[in-house]
């Protein structure tokens, strides 16, 4: 598809520039498209049909191509994340890649995939630990999370582990460059309902989203697309519990768990 887009934008005589601006798109956006460096989303595929005159051609494209292995999205999304200035993430069921502890991790990796061998499960933690380099350059990109309450709650490899993980959260509650809130049980409602959700901010200005469920995972560029996201995130972190209180309840879990790893008396 990348060529078809490289091909009618030149017979349109239309630069990456302005074919980025019919479609709403950034430039940086459309270049990765047209160079494969970026799967096309579907929502982009009836603006360029629209731009070019196409009668649903990428439409069509599209809807052939969806069951063809696209390049990992989530490999795409640490490409990203390497480049992001400002990364706000929405973590609905597990503690933040970049937050995880050794242990948290290695017990995610290992009950996600029990036939894997412990070779391959520490090289899968060596590699999100390596996904902390972003904060050693500079500028350092500024990571904010909201966690649901479900996440200080489920146990992820037992309680002496949940302790250390959530033990490694306080520090960076209210640090320099990480903000970390909870969203408490008695806020019911709100407009996110995927594992995770991450706002993505480019130094071009590009304002991206990552959204993940249990076996899936996307990239949204379409800029509608992203501000609705962004809303979501909005309305969450309003009744988000502030730095302070986020950072009592997780040591009112921390003392939960601890009370868990004591012997019997």
């Amino acid at each position: 598809m990348a060529s078809q887009i490289r091909e009618h934008r030149t017979r349109a005589g239309m630069s990456v520039t302005e074919l980025a601006d019919v479609v709403g798109y950034s430039k940086a956006s459309m270049s990765r498209f047209e160079t494969c460096d970026s799967p096309v989303p579907e929502e982009l595929c009836p603006k360029l049909d629209a731009a070019f005159g196409t009668s649903g051609l990428f439409t069509a494209m599209f809807e052939l191509l969806r069951d063809v292995r696209f390049p990992d999205r989530y490999l795409e999304y640490m490409g990203l994340e390497k480049e992001a200035l400002g990364l706000r993430e929405w973590a609905g069921f597990r503690i933040p890649g970049l937050l995880q502890t050794p242990a948290y991790a290695r017990a995610v990796f290992r009950e996600a995939d029990r036939g894997a061998t412990e070779e391959e499960i520490e090289a899968r933690v060596a590699a999100r630990l390596d996904r902390r380099a972003i904060f050693e350059r500079s500028p350092s990109p500024h990571f904010a999370a909201i966690l649901d309450e479900s996440v200080l709650r489920r146990w992820v490899g037992g309680s002496a582990v949940m302790a250390e993980q959530l033990a490694a959260l306080l520090p960076l509650v209210d640090h320099e460059n990480c903000t970390i809130r909870v969203l408490p049980f008695c806020r019911g409602e709100f407009g996110l309902t995927e594992a995770t959700q991450i706002l993505i901010e480019l130094e071009d200005g590009t304002s991206l989203a990552y959204v993940e469920g249990h076996a899936h995972g996307r990239i949204l560029e379409d800029p509608d697309v992203v501000t609705t996201r962004k809303r979501a995130y909005d309305r969450v972190s309003a009744y988000a519990l502030t730095p302070r209180e986020s950072a009592a309840m997780i040591r009112a879990a921390i003392k939960e768990y601890e009370a868990c790893t004591q012997p019997p008396t």
